[in-house]
């Protein structure tokens, strides 16, 4: 097992038990009690733990990896206003790859009012689930279920991604840091997710602010390779201003819907 896959596999059993032990660790990945330690200080320096004495436990739950369930109810406003701005961006007809995660879920939710016509191509559960009762066309991609997202992931994903195509795909992240681009904190699914970005021809990456600054385990993209980064308001303005030095193009989604526009 590859480093980073180690790495990713012990977040999941701190997602799943909240606290983990270094000599437990050891015997579960076979390696030694000398590497966990350096696995778990690495970690610890990208905020995604805390190291206790003999293990180490979440930093804050809520900021890392939240279940799907849970994170529909953060920052709600924001990811309404998000979507508002994405929707503008979608034409009807459209073929469409729609990434898994709450705020896409969000723009889904609005598609149905605005549109008849779209041929939508998702790893989410969950938007398969809001748009079955509608007269879109829906391909739902194979592939291993992760249960914290409810997305579809790994080489199956990867696989079907491959002989399709689309005008435009609408991504999610974990975080967004200057120096890592788009993050996600599991390995395949950041396989998928780069496999979404090579069958679109445009993608756009819908953050809320919360995310802005913050590198999780895996980068997927980097600045670059996203088209236009639509975010809220409470955008960090150190932030904004290194992309525009940068050249990144974005846009500010005003809480009752309005927004504006920016481009390095």
């Amino acid at each position: 097992m590859k480093t980073e896959e180690r790495r990713s596999k012990i977040i999941e059993l701190l997602e799943q038990k909240g606290s983990v032990l270094v000599e437990e660790l050891s015997a579960a990945f076979g390696v030694s009690q000398v590497t966990i330690r350096k696995d778990l200080s690495e970690l610890e320096a990208r905020g995604l733990l805390h190291r206790t004495h003999g293990g180490a436990t979440y930093t804050h739950k809520s900021l890392f990896n939240p279940s799907f369930r849970e994170k529909i109810h953060l920052q709600q406003a924001e990811k309404q206003a998000i979507a508002r701005a994405a929707l503008e961006h979608i034409e009807e007809g459209d073929t469409l790859i729609l990434d898994a995660g709450s705020t896409t879920l969000t723009l889904v939710r609005l598609m149905k009012r605005h549109f008849r016509s779209l041929y939508i191509i998702t790893n989410s559960i969950p938007i398969v689930s809001e748009l079955v009762d509608t007269r879109f066309e829906l391909l739902l991609i194979g592939g291993q279920v992760r249960h914290h997202s409810m997305a579809l992931i790994g080489p199956a994903a990867v696989r079907t991604l491959e002989v399709y195509h689309a005008d435009k795909a609408f991504m999610c992240a974990t975080g967004v840091s200057l120096q890592k681009g788009y993050t996600t904190p599991n390995p395949y699914e950041a396989e998928t997710k780069q496999a979404m970005l090579r069958a679109a021809d445009t993608a756009f990456a819908l953050v809320d602010s919360s995310k802005l600054g913050r590198a999780t385990l895996v980068s997927f993209a980097s600045l670059g390779q996203i088209g236009l980064l639509i975010t809220d308001t409470g955008a960090p303005e150190a932030f904004l201003a290194e992309l525009e030095r940068q050249g990144r193009p974005y846009r500010l989604a005003q809480p009752e819907g309005h927004s504006v526009a920016r481009a390095g």
